[in-house]
């Protein structure tokens, strides 16, 4: 845990917590007012959904868009827009809403969609970046240099240093997303209950404007670098040369047009596809999503209400499979070596047991355990793996691979929600079950044979000397 408190000494990042934590609290005020408000006027299910699915269009629709954006331009600048916008959305919300779930909800909940899809990818891009310590310019000038082992030594300990840094950090935004997951929705329940719609609005936009000074401060730095002239980010490899030469002429040419925003985005995807290792990962994600995880969503419920259980049990089950999260966010930011994503693949198997542990026993004690080892698992593979894709991806085109990154899952899970619901018309709730968790425990284990799945890593395994830790001093 060491590790923790030194990352909390650096007072930028811990600033830049603060943020996250105010901002998922935020998060949790939404839609709360829109169900507390559609109570009160009696409106349809149907538009609760309508609200909602206008939210996640907008998010999953521009998500790939928004990695480009964060690769071309400042992300500090960037996260800072998306929070603003949020807290004149909610500001509107509070003081020019009637509370009927009409025109105005409905653009604020795209609006809340849009800036999300921009702040969720762009905390991972500025997050190592905060933590940074290196002199972008101290390669300019000459150097006497150690020789040539312990030069390479050196680079390998300062290397290694790095990547632990950042898993740790990376595990930390995690865990912390995931208290503030639990505290948000009960925060947000009793002050819009006490208090009503607009108190709700006006403390969830206090909250994102709180978030935007937290992340302006905590990467101003990295604004000032970008203003003063030295590159905050490399040239992005998906723009030609700023100048080419005319066929026939001996000078440079007219510099060539940037490329749209779409062959941008493109370049996340493609990045993803021709690393080996994370196109295996992803792809192993995605059948999970839609095979195993999504149906078992839908079943599950079902299951636990035909077995005569109550909703009261089901509700508990998920509140231990976030605990778990929690725990398995600072488990994941301590995996390292070169067996990294061996052990990310077996931590994520536990969730196979978790997807079968209902069917397995009626116990809570069970239940309870198995939930807890199962949000442990998956958690912790999510942190080893964004460390090994920021690791292999260039930094250039970090915002895009976090940005498809984020696609691959959440454009997945409602396709395998809506597999659920058809399977449930030709099979019963313990079969999907049982073949969810087969599924996980079977495809996981397959996809460790290959020897960069097991590293998490495109670079091939060496020997490495252990490096202790360097503290963390402010710049």
């Amino acid at each position: 845990m060491g590790i923790y408190f030194r990352l909390f000494r650096h007072r930028r990042f811990a600033g830049l917590c603060s943020g996250q934590i105010v901002s998922l609290i935020g998060d949790a005020f939404f839609p709360i007012i829109v169900v507390v408000a559609a109570a009160k006027a009696g409106t349809p299910a149907e538009t609760i959904g309508a609200v909602f699915a206008a939210r996640f269009v907008a998010l999953g629709g521009v998500v790939l868009f928004s990695g480009a954006l964060l690769d071309r331009f400042d992300p500090v600048r960037a996260a800072v827009v998306a929070d603003s916008t949020r807290v004149v959305a909610l500001a509107v919300l509070a003081f020019a809403w009637d509370g009927r779930l009409d025109a105005v909800v409905v653009a604020v909940a795209v609006l809340v969609g849009l800036c999300e899809a921009v702040s969720e990818p762009a905390l991972l891009v500025i997050a190592p970046r905060v933590l940074d310590e290196r002199n972008p310019t101290a390669a300019a000038g000459p150097t006497e240099g150690p020789a040539p082992a312990e030069d390479a030594k050196d680079a390998k300990d300062a290397e290694d240093d790095e990547d632990a840094e950042v898993t740790a950090a990376y595990g930390l935004l995690e865990g912390l997303r995931n208290v503030s997951g639990m505290v948000g929705p009960t925060l947000a329940a009793a002050v819009v209950a006490g208090l009503g719609s607009s108190a709700g609005a006006v403390l969830a936009a206090v909250t994102f404007g709180l978030s935007a000074v937290a992340t302006r401060w905590a990467g101003a730095h990295l604004v000032a670098g970008s203003r003063s002239g030295a590159p905050a980010q490399k040239p992005d490899p998906a723009r030609a040369e700023p100048e080419t030469s005319r066929p026939g002429s001996d000078g440079p040419g007219e510099p060539e047009p940037e490329p749209s925003l779409l062959h941008s985005a493109l370049q996340g995807l493609i990045v993803l596809w021709r690393i080996p290792w994370l196109r295996s990962v992803q792809l192993l994600a995605v059948i999970h999503v839609v095979f195993a995880v999504g149906p078992w969503m839908v079943a599950l419920p079902v299951f636990l209400v035909e077995g005569g259980h109550s909703a009261t049990l089901y509700g508990f089950v998920l509140g231990a499979f976030a605990i778990g999260n929690a725990v398995g966010a600072l488990v994941g930011g301590r995996i390292g070596g070169p067996r990294r994503g061996l052990y990310a693949l077996a931590l994520l198997a536990l969730y196979g047991l978790t997807v079968l542990a209902p069917v397995a026993s009626g116990s809570l004690v069970l239940l309870t355990v198995a939930f807890v080892a199962g949000g442990i698992g998956q958690q912790a593979f999510d942190v080893a793996k964004m460390t090994g894709l920021r690791r292999d991806v260039p930094e250039e085109l970090h915002g895009r691979a976090f940005s498809a990154d984020f696609f691959f899952s959440f454009a997945s899970l409602p396709l395998g929600q809506l597999l659920g619901a058809a399977l449930l018309r030709f099979a019963d709730p313990r079969t999907i079950m049982l073949w969810g968790g087969a599924l996980v425990l079977v495809s996981t284990a397959a996809v460790t044979l290959r020897p960069d799945v097991r590293r998490f890593s495109s670079a091939p395994a060496t020997a490495s000397v252990p490096a202790a830790p360097t503290p963390l001093v402010e710049r």
